[in-house]
Formats: C-alpha cells, sequence, structure tokens
C-alpha cells in the first residue's frame, strides 16, 4: 500500500467463534508512512476436536492464504503445527506453555521458528496454588485427580509436573492415576483419599466431572477444607451448578474485572470490558475472556510491529522480540527464559456464594503477581 492505500490483512482466530469481522487499524510502516490497513478476521470452530483444528488450519493456510493465526490450545496445539510447517505466523494461548511446546517437539532453549505462545506454566500454577495453601490449618496430605488427556498428564506428572513441586514442599500426595475425559464416578478416588486422610484436593477437571465429584464426595460424606482445581472453576455457570458446596472452592485466576490493566485495543480498563460485555451479550464475564482478548491484541501489535505485514518473517519476528500492555498485563516473549513464550499473570482465587446465591469470584493470594491487589482473605471450605 502507498502512503494513503487500503490492504486487507487476513488474521484468523482459530477458536469457537463464528463469523467474520473486520475492522481498520493504523501503524507506521518500515518507510515511515502512516497507512490505513483493513484488517480480516476469520473465524473457525474447531468444536474441541484436534483432527479438525490441523484439518481447518490447513485450510486456512494453504486456501485462505492467512497472515497470522490466533489459536487456542486447550484440545493441543495442532494449528501451531500447520503454521510451523508451513511458515505462518501464529501466536496461540489458553494452555500450560507444556502443553504446547513439548507436543510439538520443542526445546525451551532453541524455539521454533513461526509459532508463539503466552499463558502461565505448571510451574506458575504450582506457586499459586502453594500460596492458597499455606493459609489452611492442614495435616499437608493431597488427593489428586487429573484427567488422561494432554493438560491432565503434563499438570499431573509426579516428576515434571505440578505435583513435583507440591512434593517437594512437604505435602504428601495420593494419587490413583488419571481418569478418562467425560467419567462421572469418582468413587474409587473419593474412598482413596478417605482413607488416607485427605485434607485438600487437587487436579484438573471438566465442569461435569467436578460436579459429580462434588455430589459424590457429599453422599460419601467426604469433607476436605480446601478444593483448588484447575478448569473446572473458571466459568459461573459451572460454579453455581455446584450450589452451596462451592462456597470456598479455589482456583488459579486468569483475569478479573478487578485486574489493573487496561486494553490496548480499545483503552478500557478490565471492569469496563467486563461491563461492556455483559451489556452485549446478557452474560456473565468469564476468565478465559480477558486472555483471548489479549490474543487479539498482541496479534494487532504484532502486525503494526513488523513494518509489512504480509511478510511472515517479519511478523513472527515482531512477535519474537514483543513487550506489550494488554488487558491480563504485560506480554514479554524476551523474559521468560523459554524461547517463543511469554508468561501472563496469574494469582489465587475462591469462588464465595454471597448475596441471593450468586457465586462471586475473588483475588485471595497473589505472592505470584503483587501488582494484582487481593479483594480477600482465604477461607476454608463453608462445608468442610
Amino acid at each position: 500500500a502507498g502512503d494513503s492505500g487500503q490492504c486487507r490483512r487476513r488474521l484468523h482466530p482459530h477458536s469457537s467463534m463464528a463469523g467474520v469481522e473486520e475492522f481498520t487499524c493504523r501503524w507506521v510502516g518500515e518507510f515511515g508512512c502512516r497507512s490505513g490497513f483493513k484488517v480480516e478476521i476469520l473465524a473457525r470452530d474447531d468444536q474441541s476436536s484436534p483432527d479438525r483444528q490441523s484439518n481447518l488450519a490447513a485450510e486456512l493456510i494453504n486456501k485462505e492464504n492467512i497472515d497470522l493465526m490466533l489459536a487456542q490450545v486447550a484440545i493441543g496445539p495442532n494449528a501451531s503445527q500447520q503454521c510451523e510447517l508451513n511458515g505462518v505466523p501464529c501466536l496461540s494461548t489458553v494452555g500450560p506453555w507444556q502443553a504446547w511446546m513439548f507436543p510439538l517437539k520443542g526445546d525451551p532453549a532453541k524455539g521454533f521458528k513461526s509459532v508463539f505462545h503466552f499463558f502461565w506454566g505448571l510451574e506458575d500454577i504450582a506457586d499459586v496454588y502453594l500460596d492458597i495453601w499455606q493459609g489452611v490449618p492442614s495435616n499437608k496430605v493431597i488427593g489428586a485427580a487429573f484427567s488422561n488427556d494432554v493438560p491432565g498428564n503434563a499438570m499431573g506428572d509426579m516428576k515434571l509436573g505440578m505435583l513435583a513441586a507440591f512434593a517437594k514442599a512437604g505435602y504428601k500426595i495420593v494419587d490413583i492415576g488419571r481418569f478418562p475425559v467425560g467419567a462421572d464416578d469418582f468413587s474409587s478416588y473419593i474412598q482413596a483419599f478417605k482413607k488416607e486422610n485427605v485434607e485438600i484436593v487437587t487436579g484438573l477437571f471438566n465442569p461435569p466431572e467436578w460436579a459429580s465429584f462434588v455430589k459424590q464426595s457429599a453422599q460419601m460424606g467426604f469433607k476436605p477444607k480446601a478444593a483448588t482445581v484447575a478448569k473446572a472453576l473458571l466459568f459461573p455457570g459451572g460454579v453455581a451448578a455446584l450450589g452451596p458446596r462451592a462456597d470456598g472452592m479455589s482456583t488459579e485466576i486468569w483475569w478479573t474485572p478487578a485486574y489493573p490493566f487496561k486494553s490496548s485495543l480499545t483503552g478500557q480498563t478490565a471492569t469496563q470490558l467486563a461491563n461492556a460485555y455483559r451489556a452485549a451479550a446478557k452474560r456473565e464475564w468469564t476468565q478465559p475472556m480477558g486472555v483471548v482478548h489479549a490474543l487479539f491484541e498482541a496479534g494487532i501489535q504484532a502486525l503494526k510491529a513488523s513494518g509489512d505485514p504480509k511478510d511472515p518473517i517479519k511478523v513472527a519476528n515482531a512477535l519474537r522480540v514483543m513487550k506489550h500492555d494488554t488487558i491480563i498485563g504485560k506480554l514479554d516473549f524476551t523474559s521468560s527464559g523459554i524461547k517463543n513464550v511469554s508468561k501472563m499473570r496469574v494469582v489465587g482465587g475462591q469462588w464465595r456464594i454471597l448475596n441471593g446465591g450468586k457465586p462471586e469470584l475473588f483475588i485471595t493470594n497473589n505472592k505470584t503477581a503483587p501488582e494484582i491487589p487481593v479483594q480477600r482473605k482465604f477461607e476454608l471450605l463453608a462445608l468442610a
């Protein structure tokens, strides 16, 4: 494009959104001229299928000639894999960096040519959970239950995962193995936890799985002092479905309206973004919302900083050195110590069932990110 020319730039968010959106951004190009560029966003739904994700990514790369892929890797890094094979820049999130890098057979000291990722690592979540539990008067016996999938196996690994950090901190681990995704019978876990006098429960569950665990724990008289689990407590709807027993359940926090950061795209504070979402969608905000918003912030910034968004090497190099303030805090791909990875802020929180029975998430522990203020003191499970 010339000084005032319009160019179409294709930016693909590989996520569970549908439709095509367009907007215009402006930046200073490599020649110093200020040009307007039209960004076309092609959205595809992978339907939580790794094979479908891979096929869609290949189609977007080969048929749509996209310039940048934005992806979520909760079910695996298949979109990133296709991009690395084809030399297309990709930025992904929503998955521990280990569950992204190692399935791609990457080396943290070497990284990749075209693909990048931001999120927390297992070491960060272990630190958050230990920060939460340091205030729990317990016998330091943990019951662990992790799903048998990529993130569950990574998090539950006794040598490299979270459990290794817990054991190093002096906790006894009760772990009878992985449960299949979609499981609805956790009686064997609960029996083992009761037998070993478990007072703290942790693991990785989908919301329906956790609901089954909670229901069966009540039926079997299992009452831990703390339940700190990943994934299952992300969404208000899933927490509300647990009823009064959800009061006091704890988890890592990816993002909330209480975060003291602003969007680089809209200038909105975290609170303003959440309020705008409530008004537009007629539903509650969720933690992943802030992270996905930051994905678009970083994607647009990479196109702007590249000087030439049609050049995949320049876009990748812009991501490689990116330091950018977003709605979830600063992303910095130069300081994590892991090539092609930026860490994101993560703190500890607790769901409380307060006025009218509506679940509310509060930040209770911030040792891992002191710039994010604590809102309430951590308390034991209400029905412990």
